[in-house]
């Protein structure tokens, strides 16, 4: 006769007490008296059942969504990521922000990992800096000078050509410039264009270009371009100074803007947190410890059930 093995010491909450159980589950190490022990925990309370699924489901979420603390190249699997977690990702994230790679006549694709910040300097001149986990596409034509922003966010230094015009596209948008310094940053649902110097137009469907003066920033999305404001170059700047500043952001727009610095893959596991708002300035250069900063001034917690993975949960 098979004697079934007691069910381990669990949590009151039944969303601690999934997390415990995922763990044990996922860890490659439960026999089969701990699958039974398991399933007669998911048959106890609706509950159970419902915030392992909610658990499992996050999870299942990393096989996929590419996470950029994985090998671009890589199908992103689990056990990669895991993997990543297992090998130092602090470390190779502080060796990233230790300095900055410069590169010259660079032509085609460029992009950044988790924690690089990267300048080029491109064939007319222009100087291009990525922000961490950033990408974009470099096209120059005999008409134009075009780069295409696919993700994360670039700092612009363009160089007079009176030819041709530079131009930035990302999402939906267009920025035209003869000669100016700016910054695009492609953010959740949409992109922000702050312009340090000289001036830029920004054109989004069938609108007009509306003009951006130094000193002054325009976000646009789905709806279209939002009001032109005279603030938002310093905190669009800020990265480049080592911080991330945020000025009442929602929560889910802050995590992604850490998980380009966070060794680890943050995500929210209720939907309703994603819309908490959060003013401050973080180093990130420490990301742990800006994670800490911003839970210190909301009603949230982190759990770390493996190695690479931070969830964020209500208290």
């Amino acid at each position: 006769m098979v004697r079934e093995r007691d069910q381990p010491d669990l949590p009151d909450d039944p969303r601690d007490a999934a997390l415990a159980w995922f763990v044990r589950m996922e860890s490659g190490d439960a026999d089969a008296a701990d699958r039974r022990a398991f399933h007669s925990w998911l048959a106890q309370d609706p509950a159970h059942r419902r915030e392992y699924d909610r658990l499992a489901g996050l999870w299942g979420d990393l096989d996929r969504v590419p996470d950029p603390r994985k090998d671009r190249r890589a199908a992103p699997t689990r056990r990669r990521f895991l993997a990543f977690g297992a090998m130092g990702g602090a470390a190779a994230c502080a060796a990233a922000l230790g300095g900055v790679a410069v590169l010259t006549g660079w032509p085609g694709d460029l992009k950044t990992g988790i924690g690089e910040r990267r300048t080029v300097t491109l064939d007319d001149g222009s100087v291009l800096t990525l922000d961490a986990d950033s990408a974009v596409a470099v096209a120059f034509t005999p008409a134009e000078r075009r780069v295409r922003l696919t993700g994360g966010r670039a700092h612009f230094v363009t160089a007079p050509d009176s030819g041709r015009p530079f131009v930035v596209t990302c999402a939906d948008g267009r920025i035209a410039t003869a000669d100016a310094s700016f910054v695009v940053h492609r953010c959740l649902d949409s992109v922000v264009v702050a312009v340090e110097s000289g001036t830029a137009s920004l054109t989004t469907g069938m609108a007009p270009p509306l003009p951006i003066a130094a000193g002054q920033s325009r976000s646009y999305g789905p709806d279209g371009p939002g009001p032109l404001l005279s603030q938002g170059v310093a905190v669009e700047n800020a990265w480049r100074h080592g911080r991330l500043v945020f000025q009442g952001q929602p929560l889910d727009a802050v995590i992604a803007d850490l998980n380009r610095y966070h060794p680890a893959r943050i995500v929210l596991w209720d939907r309703p947190l994603a819309g908490l708002r959060f003013d401050g300035s973080v180093d990130i250069s420490r990301p742990d410890a800006a994670l800490n900063a911003i839970l210190r001034t909301l009603p949230l917690r982190t759990l770390r059930p493996v190695p690479g993975l931070v969830i964020i949960r209500s208290v």
